[in-house]
């Protein structure tokens, strides 16, 4: 029930530019589907196939992949197409894994290399202005 009406509120958001999916939802199917119109456009929003376009989440507008599904069959086509991504897993989880932890191991050394350079830099100007101060000037500066 929630695919078909994220199909049409994706739709009725290509269609408009934009839409408010509660009035779309008391006008196609009443009063009591207001939970469901939210869950739909959160689906929507989830999978990237619409952003909400105000700081109250009441009006859905198509991100380009929601034009794209659009002019393609709609959400149907999109749920055909990509069924894992819809669940909300990646195609190959031992992938995904792998690259979150080299992902960390990248991050973490890069603070350690940036840790260090940092250090021989300050060491560098320590160096430089404890020689300076004790007047040893050095040939090249002559």
């Amino acid at each position: 029930m929630i695919e078909h009406q994220a199909h049409e509120l994706l739709q009725a958001a290509y269609e408009t530019g934009e839409t408010s999916p509660y009035d779309l939802a008391v006008e196609r199917w009443g009063n009591d589907s207001l939970a469901d119109a939210k869950a739909a456009s959160d689906l929507l929003v989830s999978l990237r196939l619409a952003k909400y376009g105000d700081e109250g989440r009441t009006l859905l507008a198509p991100t380009n992949a929601g034009r794209y599904w659009s002019l393609n069959g709609g959400f149907m086509a999109f749920l055909k197409e990509e069924p894992e991504k819809v669940a909300g897993k990646s195609r190959n989880s031992e992938v995904e894994t792998l690259r979150a932890n080299y992902m960390a191991l990248r991050l973490k050394t890069f603070w350690w290399s940036f840790g260090m350079s940092a250090t021989g830099f300050v060491i560098a100007i320590v160096s430089l202005i404890v020689s300076l101060a004790c007047g040893e000037i050095p040939r090249r500066w002559h």
